[in-house]
């Protein structure tokens, strides 16, 4: 029989090595790559957003999840477009899914690479990805990037933004989602933080939770609902899963970047600092649900 002191050495030893895993386990070398990769003009039904697309398929497919694409037609103010949602999912997964979400087009501005909106969410999504699964082959996660999240010719309104969060919430079972995680424009400076806010009540423990954990870096980008709650999330893909009463926790930051919506929203302007600690932040949290 096991003394007691060798159970506690053991399970010492696993939590070690585990504790080694979680701070040393993520490539920001990946991240870097593939948000290169993707840091281009992809406009909705262009040939920058079907190789975008085929990019970020093939990264999920490499992790062995269930990977699909969601085809759909939709006419816009009289105009018909093409929209597909990328969608993965973890086949061993026994509980309700965390999804983690991002759009994947980028807005109708020439030249506009979106590197900060939302190349950096997606390859932060795929390096949590990789290692969560590597951590636990049974966690129970679902990737979705979105199409058409942007406006379509003209100005953000509700009937030209937000087509694939839409689509996805009345064609695909919800129900199997426990939560979701919505990341954008990832990759800013020290003033953009991220907050509670007091129109979504649960995002007051999260936050805290997440604000715990970045204790742990020298920049704090969380702020305790202690010290400052906001009133009202911008509306983003979150709002459809939240009309079906689906738990979410909106991962943008107040003030937004300066780079948002201007030609400045480059790779070369990503704060790489930055994305290191969010991403080790939430990749803790994320491990830590199960």
């Amino acid at each position: 029989m096991q003394s007691f002191y060798s159970k506690y050495y053991k399970y010492k030893l696993k939590y070690l090595n585990l504790k080694s895993q979680l701070g040393g386990s993520l490539s920001m070398n990946n991240i870097k790559d593939l948000t290169k990769q993707i840091s281009i003009p992809r406009q909705i039904g262009s040939k920058n957003l079907e190789l975008v697309k085929e990019i970020v398929f093939s990264k999920l497919k490499e992790l062995n999840l269930i990977t699909e694409e969601q085809k759909f037609t939709q006419t816009v103010r009289s105009t018909s477009y093409n929209f597909s949602n990328i969608i993965a999912y973890n086949p061993k997964a026994s509980k309700k899914f965390i999804l983690l979400a991002a759009h994947i087009d980028s807005c109708q501005i020439d030249n506009f690479e979106g590197a900060i909106d939302s190349a950096s969410s997606i390859a932060i999504i795929i390096e949590l990805a990789k290692n969560l699964l590597k951590i636990n082959s049974n966690y129970p996660l679902m990737i979705v990037f979105f199409d058409g999240e942007e406006a379509i010719n003209g100005q953000w309104s509700n009937d030209n933004s937000l087509i694939g969060s839409k689509y996805f919430v009345n064609n695909y079972d919800i129900s199997m989602i426990e939560k979701l995680y919505l990341l954008d424009l990832i990759g800013g400076n020290l003033e953009n933080k991220f907050y509670a806010y007091k129109n979504n009540p649960i995002s007051n423990d999260q936050i805290k939770k997440l604000a715990d954990i970045n204790t742990k870096y020298k920049d704090q980008l969380f702020v305790y609902p202690s010290i400052n709650i906001k009133e009202t999330e911008v509306e983003d893909d979150y709002i459809p899963f939240k009309e079906k009463g689906v738990k979410y926790l909106h991962l943008i930051p107040y003030p937004f970047p300066k780079q948002h919506h201007k030609n400045i929203d480059t790779y070369e302007n990503l704060n790489w600092d930055y994305i290191e600690t969010f991403t080790k932040v939430l990749f803790e949290y994320l491990f830590h649900i199960f």
